[in-house]
């Protein structure tokens, strides 16, 4: 018998299972009917690219992480593989909009945490309350907990300004996401990790 499907949202998830389904229609030889309904005027959700003064702008998230092979995965599959850009070892910089102004992350930081105490200790984006709160992490006792949100985590070890300044811009920029409603064992267990051997993410860094 005939199966029909119907898939509630044009977004990354809704055309990620629609692109599955019709793969294993495809591999199993499935007599399916498929429909992706949309309510907006354009299917992609938060992916979205335009043009504006000659230049391309990206209006949700412009890159994915290729530690995790699933992004990279679907890309081939999709034949978009020859299309991927990756980026240039000298110019691997992220900037956080701050008082109108784009401020690099200091030097070594990694997501989350620095790796690098001094371009930390100089950067301008955090204030010297903020730095002294984020330095505690290295003093900090581990708390094992299963699983938390991952905004939880970063104010729990490193304060709310390392949250607000550095780690929902940069989470924000990857995964378009609420990092109160995101899990840190399914995004981010390497900082679980890190916290339960060294006691601290700097430390683990």
């Amino acid at each position: 018998m005939r199966k029909r499907i119907v898939i509630v949202g044009g977004g990354l998830s809704g055309l990620s299972v629609a692109h599955r389904i019709v793969e294993l229609k495809r591999e199993s030889n499935l007599d399916i009917e498929l429909l992706v309904l949309e309510s907006s005027g354009r299917s992609g959700g938060l992916i979205h690219t335009i043009e504006k003064d000659g230049c391309l702008i990206e209006l949700g998230p412009d890159s994915f992480i290729t530690a995790k092979p699933w992004a990279l995965d679907l890309s081939k599959r999709l034949g978009l593989s020859t299309e991927l850009i990756g980026t240039e070892e000298g110019k691997r910089r992220s900037f956080v909009l701050r008082n109108r102004r784009l401020v690099p992350l200091p030097e070594g930081f990694h997501m989350l945490a620095p790796g690098s105490i001094l371009s930390f200790l100089k950067t301008p984006l955090f204030s010297w309350r903020g730095k002294a709160r984020m330095l505690m992490d290295l003093v900090i006792p581990k708390k094992l907990i299963e699983d938390e949100s991952l905004a939880s985590f970063v104010r729990r070890r490193l304060g709310l300004e390392a949250f607000d300044r550095a780690a929902q811009p940069m989470v924000g920029g990857i995964y378009t996401a609420d990092p109160e409603t995101l899990s840190l064992r399914a995004t981010m267990p390497q900082f679980i990790e890190m916290e339960e051997r060294y006691g601290s993410i700097i430390k683990g860094i």
